[in-house]
């Protein structure tokens, strides 16, 4: 039996549920649209809510760049959004090895400030996982 429950996908990307108790976004390759992008973390947001999950496991090594209005919806919508109606709590993401594309997604977490989520950095997946796994 898997661990890992398929909840969404579209050209940007899939929405998995890991039983560990965490939602996870794999990031694929394509280039950034406002439509796709809002309705990736729309369903994230839904499957945080479905799962009672308050943590999120995101993989960026393939995303492109998120352009900077896409960041800000991102800092000023989304996760206000998820922290209030899921009491999103903890992201680990798993960067990517560009340094253009990791910079962008940093940008997100480093808008946030000291305010939730917890934001953690990766190299490697399954060492994102045991830190998700860490009582919070």
């Amino acid at each position: 039996m898997s661990s890992i429950l398929q909840y969404y996908r579209n050209p940007l990307g899939s929405i998995t549920y890991d039983l560990a108790g965490f939602v996870q976004l794999t990031w694929s390759d394509a280039p950034i649209s406002s439509p796709e992008l809002q309705s990736i973390y729309a369903h994230t947001l839904q499957a945080l809510r479905h799962h009672a999950a308050r943590k999120l496991l995101t993989d960026q090594r393939q995303r492109q760049p998120l352009p900077l209005a896409e960041q800000r919806w991102i800092v000023e919508h989304w996760i206000p959004r998820a922290v209030q109606e899921c009491a999103y709590n903890r992201c680990a993401i798993v960067e990517s090895q560009d340094t253009v594309r990791r910079q962008a997604a940093r940008a997100v977490g480093q808008a946030l400030g000291t305010n939730p989520p917890l934001f953690q950095y990766f190299t490697e997946e399954d060492v994102a996982r045991t830190w998700l796994q860490q009582d919070n």
